[in-house]
């Protein structure tokens, strides 16, 4: 049960008369209880307030409080005084009143110990015992430290690092306070990558957090699993801590019940030493090989960093609760913010994007934020610099070209071709950063391809790009990119002859180049995916063949076109659907990624200047379900470099990262 808003609490005075050394009963008795609880101040702590109320109060956030009321003093002839020895007497009057709790307040005898609504504890006694048992009898939560039949040792117990571990009077952890209701599920990052930076709200500080900070990182899900919170000395109920900085536990019992440890294992198990949490420069290994590294003290907390050496796949639609995909993704990197973006069509022809930044991931209804046309295909990212905003382009349902744009908060929205012959296949674009140029290219019904262009706010133009260059018509979708070097724009394609083919322009006229005819290579039986590396100054075109070989064309500057079977190379399986591509500049790589019959993905991959093709069936090595249709490349400048992104049969994306 979670303890929100104001309980009541009654105080009940009681005077043991058979006690073998009579009790003097202060005549401040009652003022002493509620002094206590509602105003205590201690000259040790500068005057801050110690009383019940107060830690409630910051241990909530304000969610929680209490209100106290001291009953008149009762007599018992019992030499061992049980919490519930008054509920005949005074539970049915006290819970008729509104009371959520009652406390018995002794001067001698045991100490203090709960019996569900009543609670029993000796006015001497520290108030972290007082507060411990009225936690149980408010809520229902149990005892964390160590019990006798424990198999784990004491010195893992997470001690004063949580109340309802140590009765000290000082904060819970962050695991405690979800569980009161007293912090939020949303801000306790879910660590589900490989690699990930954090910046931790220290736990003694008012929740939610501020500034981009999370309550507490969680490292798996299922029982067991890890929390990692930031813990200092940042108000007086926590100067009690052992030790300030990072501190990391496992959660051996996730739904806790009084009286029930599952295989007698202690609930919180301690992973940083108690009077060593982790400073700045520090690091540890947790279970399973998961670093744990501190970087940096911010305001408020601590920049972390957390390495997951076992997790190469990532569902990111259950990690987030996403919309489930009815194509194949789109993603976008922005390596300088530690970002990347996977967006695709979901069933309700919504565009639907999963982010991630370096703390944790999200998703989002672009379509429904931006009240815009449903999409029919796949979408198509790139990034403008000019305006400092990502563009999503779709097909519509209306069958006009569209685009979506932000970077965060507001979702715009425009129809691109209102002047233009519609689209009978995917749009795909890129921005040109010698003229400051938006470009997107799409096939019409009539197999033209139609260029749409703009720069800045300013209006948009088409033309047709098969009429300028008296090209062969297009079959397919076009995969256009941008030659940073020469500054030329360049559209690969498959021609209705089945050859791959492209078109380059910079400001003036249109040409044609027959890429696959000049290299010999055979017939395509679907559309290519190119990319430019500038490292080498290399063009790639990558398209499967009829009978599933991977064939790639490539050439270094405007020198001849040349091919190879990447397939035969390596000695991979065939290929279905669609390939996708690029270079991973962190080991100077160039990598095909391709769909095989069964669903399994594959990499060829090679080293800038090499012949030699590596084979890896991605989906086996790393793990992951089948995919449904095209795989989607895309690297990142942070560790690890590489990531998948597709499609599965229930509708998921999935990323493997490696």
């Amino acid at each position: 049960m979670k303890w929100l808003g104001r309980k009541r609490i009654a105080f009940v005075p009681v005077l043991r008369s058979r006690d073998q050394t009579p009790e003097q009963v202060p005549v401040d008795f009652a003022e002493q209880i509620m002094r206590r609880a509602l105003y205590n101040p201690m000259p040790q702590t500068g005057g801050a307030d110690q009383s019940l109320r107060a830690w409630v109060r910051a241990a909530s956030s304000g969610r929680a409080d209490l209100d106290a009321a001291v009953l008149p003093l009762q007599t018992t002839d019992r030499v061992v005084t049980l919490p519930a020895d008054f509920e005949d007497a005074l539970g049915g009057q006290l819970r008729s009143q509104g009371f959520d709790h009652a406390c018995l307040v002794m001067l001698t005898g045991d100490g203090a110990t709960n019996q569900g609504f009543w609670s029993r504890v000796l006015l001497k006694e520290g108030l972290g015992r007082w507060m411990m048992e009225i936690l149980h009898g408010i809520t229902g939560f149990p005892d964390l430290y160590h019990f006798d039949n424990d198999v784990d040792s004491a010195e893992f117990d997470p001690r004063a690092f949580d109340e309802m571990s140590a009765s000290t009077f000082t904060h819970p952890t962050i695991f405690t306070k979800l569980h009161l209701g007293w912090a939020d599920e949303t801000t306790i990052a879910k660590h589900a990558t490989p690699f990930a930076s954090y910046n931790l709200q220290i736990g003694a500080l008012t929740q939610p957090p501020a500034g981009g900070r999370v309550a507490a990182v969680q490292i798996g899900s299922g029982e067991p699993y890890m929390m990692v919170e930031a813990r200092t000395k940042a108000d007086a109920f926590d100067a009690g801590i052992p030790s300030e900085g990072v501190i990391a536990y496992r959660v051996q019992w996730a739904n806790p019940v009084i009286g029930e440890r599952p295989g007698h294992r202690t609930p919180l198990y301690l992973l940083t030493r108690y009077d060593g949490a982790l400073k700045p420069g520090g690091s540890i290994t947790l279970d399973e090989g998961v670093e744990l590294a501190v970087n940096d003290t911010i305001a408020g907390g601590f920049a972390i960093t957390v390495t997951n050496p076992n997790l190469h796949h990532v569902d990111r639609t259950a990690a987030t609760g996403g919309q489930k995909a009815a194509g194949a993704p789109t993603a976008i990197v922005l390596d300088q913010a530690g970002i990347d973006n996977v967006a695709y069509r979901a069933d309700s022809a919504h565009l639907c994007e999963i982010w991630r930044d370096p703390a944790r991931m999200g998703q989002s209804d672009l379509s429904n934020l931006a009240s815009a046309t449903g999409a029919k295909g796949n979408p198509w990212f790139y990034f403008d610099p000019s305006g400092n905003q990502y563009i999503l382009l779709y097909r519509g349902t209306d069958d006009q070209v569209h685009s979506l744009y932000w970077l965060s908060g507001n979702v715009g929205h425009d129809v691109l071709s209102g002047g233009a012959p519609k689209a009978a296949g995917d749009p795909a674009g890129w921005f040109s950063l010698n003229d400051n140029f938006h470009h997107v290219v799409y096939r019409a019904s009539d197999g033209h391809l139609i260029e749409l262009y703009w720069q800045g706010a300013g209006a948009v133009g088409n033309g047709d790009l098969t009429a300028a260059a008296q090209a062969v018509k297009c079959k397919g979708d076009p995969s256009p990119y941008f030659d940073s070097r020469v500054g030329t724009n360049i559209v690969a394609f498959r021609g209705v002859d089945d050859r791959i083919r492209s078109l380059y322009w910079t400001s003036g006229s249109v040409g044609q180049d027959d890429l696959s005819g000049t290299a010999g290579t055979p017939p395509a039986a679907d559309d290519p995916f190119a990319w430019y590396s500038p490292a080498d100054d290399t063009h790639h075109f990558v398209y499967r063949a009829a009978n599933g070989h991977v064939f790639e064309l490539s050439c270094i500057g405007a020198n001849t076109i040349g091919g190879r079977d990447l397939t035969a190379a390596s000695g991979a399986p065939p290929a279905v659907g669609r390939l996708t591509g690029g270079y991973n500049a962190a080991d100077n790589t160039q990598h095909v990624i391709y769909r095989a019959s069964d669903g399994s993905l594959h990499e060829l991959w090679y080293f800038l200047g090499s012949d030699a093709v590596g084979h890896t069936a991605l989906t086996t090595f790393y793990g992951g379900p089948p995919a449904v249709d095209r795989p989607c490349y895309f690297s990142t400048a942070r560790a690890p470099h590489q990531h998948v992104a597709y499609r599965s049969g229930d509708g998921h994306i999935h990323e493997l990262l490696w």
